[in-house]
């Protein structure tokens, strides 16, 4: 009977051994189950941060670009959207002594170009000076005003008609450069300071070989190294006969 009693005990001890060993290795899986989603659910987490901070950064790119976009966008519309004003030729030469009357005046897409009569009463020398002096305020402000190129012609009567006794045309840069002379500069500097310049066969003849060789002898000339065929139709264009 004491051996029974002795053998029940024993056996009790070991179910309650094996339920012991049982119920530590359960915790134990639960326990590391339990550290792995939650080591899961923290990588999840910082891939959802990182994918929101990626997103956040791409957004801020986009912003950024529309934003540098709508203002490169505004600067060009700027710039293209300057349109010059219309210079009062007439207005810009009442106070000037000896100032040649307007024949035509046309003003477009940033371009001045005048025509003067001849008065028929002024020797060459004060003929070709006026028209000088007339330019230069011209060119002055049509730089001031912003426009890109000016045209100015002085026609002379002959005894069959009529021509341009001389003719300029200065484009951006000349147009700058000769805005900076005198207003009083000599006719030779205002033409060798055009891009193109022409002096009619009349008024060409009538110079001296001194005054010709102010022009290197060339009686169509100018700074520019590309022939302008608009200007020479424009000029032969001014010839006209009786």
């Amino acid at each position: 009977m004491h051996k029974r009693q002795v053998t029940m005990i024993i056996g009790i001890m070991v179910v309650a051994a094996v339920v012991a060993i049982f119920a530590i290795v359960f915790n134990s899986s639960s326990h590391q189950a339990e550290e792995a989603a939650v080591a899961a659910s923290s990588s999840s987490h910082k891939k959802d941060v990182t994918k929101t901070d990626k997103t956040s950064t791409t957004t801020r790119k986009v912003v950024n670009k529309k934003a540098a976009n709508s203002t490169t966008s505004k600067h060009q519309e700027t710039g293209t959207s300057k349109t010059t004003q219309t210079l009062d030729i007439k207005a810009l030469l009442q106070g000037q002594i000896d100032a040649p009357k307007i024949a035509s005046v046309k003003q477009a897409d940033e371009k001045v170009t005048v025509v003067f009569e001849d008065d028929g009463t002024k020797t060459l020398d004060e003929f070709m000076a006026a028209y000088a002096k007339a330019t230069i305020a011209v060119i002055k402000a049509a730089v001031k005003n912003g426009n890109q190129s000016v045209t100015t012609a002085r026609q002379v009567k002959l005894e069959d008609g009529m021509e341009y006794a001389v003719a300029g045309k200065w484009d951006q840069e000349q147009l700058a450069n000769t805005a900076k002379l005198s207003d009083g500069a000599t006719i030779q500097d205002v033409l060798r300071n055009a891009d193109q310049y022409a002096i009619g066969g009349a008024a060409w003849d009538a110079l001296t070989q001194r005054q010709k060789n102010d022009y290197k002898n060339q009686q169509h000339g100018g700074q520019s190294q590309v022939a302008d065929d608009q200007f020479d139709k424009w000029v032969q264009a001014g010839i006209v006969k009786d």
